[in-house]
C-alpha cells in the first residue's frame, strides 16, 4: 500500500494561478464546451436527491463548467451552490482530482468545478474538509472527500453505468489492482521529492523500471478492467501520465522516451488510454505539467531566498545561519508573507522545495 503523506500547494501561490491560467487560456483548447471530440455517452438516471435533469451531451466534458476556473485563496468568497447540484472542489494540477474528473466525465453527471487552494485553504472550505484536501465532492451540504471514496461514491449514486463491476469478486479485484499497481503512484513521488545527485537518480530509475515491469506483468487484457477502461485504469491514469514527464527532466535519468522499449504492452496501453475520450478531456499536455514544475526555477528560489535574507536583516538576525528557522521568523512570515510553508521550505532545503510537484494536502488515497 501507498505510504501517506502530507504533501503541499506551496506552488499554488496567486503567481503561479495566474501562470497556469495564461498556460490554460493559450493553449488548452481541447477542454472546451465546443471540443470537436463529438461521444454519446448514456445519460445516467440521477439519484432522488437531485433535481438535475440530465441531458443528452454531444461533446464529451460539456457536463463539466468550471474546470479552468480561477484558484481561490484566503478572503476568497464562497460560490453560492444552487441546491440539487454537484460541485467538485479541485485542483488543476492534482492527479487525485483527476481520477473524480474522469469519472465525471465518462459518468456524464453535471457538475460545477470550484478549484481552491490545498495549502491555505478559504476558511468556508475548511468547514467542508476539515483538513482542506482535494478532491472534495458537495450537493445539497452534502461533502465526501477522499478520491476512491469519492468515485464509489459516484457508482453507488448512478449504478445504470457503474464503472466498478456489480459483481462483488471483480469489483474486489479491481480494487486490489488498484493496490498492485501503486508502485507507478510511488514512483511518481520517490522521482520529484529525491535527490538530484547521480545515485538517487539511478535509484529512481531502478524504482521506475520496477514499477513498469509489474504493470507489463499486471496487463493480461486491453485494458485492466479488461476489454474497457475500468476503475483501476481511471485510479491509476493519472500518475502514468504525469510519470511522461520523466523524459522531459534534466537530470541523469535514463529515460529519454516513456516507457520504451523494454515495455511494449505499457506502451499500446499507455496509448489507447489516450484514445479515450475521458481521458482526452481531463488530461492536459505534458508541457503545461512542465510549466508548472518549472516556476519553481533556479531563478525563482533565489529570489526567495533573497526575501528570506531580507526578513532577517529586518528581524535583526543577520548572524543565524540561514539554515536554521526561527521563532520569530516564522511568526514573521505568518503575519506578513502568509506563505509560511514556502519560507520553511527554503530553509531547509535551500536548492529546492522538498517536493515541489505534488501537493501536500492533494488526498493521497
Amino acid at each position: 500500500m501507498m505510504a501517506a503523506s502530507n504533501c503541499t500547494t506551496a506552488f499554488c501561490m496567486q503567481f503561479l494561478a495566474q501562470l497556469a491560467n495564461v498556460v490554460v487560456d493559450n493553449n488548452h483548447h481541447h477542454h472546451s464546451a465546443h471540443s470537436s471530440i463529438r461521444y454519446r455517452p448514456t445519460g445516467p438516471s440521477a439519484p432522488a436527491i437531485s433535481p438535475l435533469r440530465f441531458n443528452s451531451y454531444s461533446s464529451i466534458g460539456s457536463n463539466i463548467h468550471g474546470l479552468n476556473s480561477l484558484m481561490l485563496h484566503p478572503g476568497s468568497i464562497e460560490p453560492p451552490l444552487t441546491p440539487g447540484n454537484y460541485r467538485l472542489y479541485s485542483m488543476r494540477f492534482c492527479p487525485y482530482a483527476q481520477r473524480v474528473l474522469i469519472y465525471l466525465t465518462k459518468k456524464n453527471i453535471p457538475v460545477e468545478v470550484v478549484n481552491v487552494n490545498p495549502d491555505r485553504s478559504p476558511n468556508w472550505y475548511l468547514a467542508k474538509s476539515p483538513l482542506g484536501r482535494v478532491p472534495a465532492l458537495e450537493i445539497n451540504g452534502k461533502v465526501v472527500w477522499e478520491s476512491n471514496v469519492i468515485v464509489e461514491y459516484l457508482d453507488e449514486l448512478f449504478p445504470s453505468n457503474s464503472i466498478l463491476p456489480r459483481d462483488a469478486y471483480e469489483k474486489a479485484h479491481q480494487k486490489i489492482l488498484v493496490e498492485r499497481l501503486s508502485p507507478l503512484m510511488n514512483a511518481l513521488f520517490e522521482f520529484y521529492s529525491s535527490s538530484s545527485n547521480h545515485n538517487a537518480q539511478r535509484q529512481n530509475d531502478a524504482n521506475v523500471h520496477s514499477a513498469l515491469r509489474n504493470a507489463e506483468n499486471l496487463l493480461r487484457d486491453t485494458f485492466y478492467g479488461g476489454r474497457q477502461p475500468g476503475f483501476a485504469d481511471y485510479l491509476i491514469w493519472p500518475f502514468i501520465e504525469r510519470l511522461q514527464l520523466l523524459t522531459l527532466t534534466q537530470t541523469s535519468t535514463q529515460f529519454r522516451y516513456f516507457p520504451g522499449l523494454h515495455y511494449p504492452k505499457m506502451g499500446a496501453y499507455i496509448a489507447r488510454m489516450q484514445n479515450q475520450p475521458e481521458i482526452k478531456f481531463t488530461s492536459r499536455p505534458l508541457s503545461h505539467h512542465k510549466a508548472y514544475m518549472d516556476s519553481f526555477s533556479t531563478a525563482e528560489i533565489a529570489s526567495l531566498k533573497q526575501e528570506i535574507a531580507e526578513m532577517y536583516k529586518t528581524l535583526k538576525l543577520q548572524r543565524e545561519p540561514i539554515s536554521k528557522c526561527t521563532k520569530d521568523l516564522i511568526a514573521y512570515c505568518d503575519d506578513h508573507l502568509k506563505e509560511d510553508f514556502i519560507v520553511k521550505t527554503m530553509i531547509q532545503s535551500p536548492d529546492l522545495p522538498a517536493n515541489p510537484y505534488i501537493p501536500r494536502k492533494c488526498n493521497l488515497i
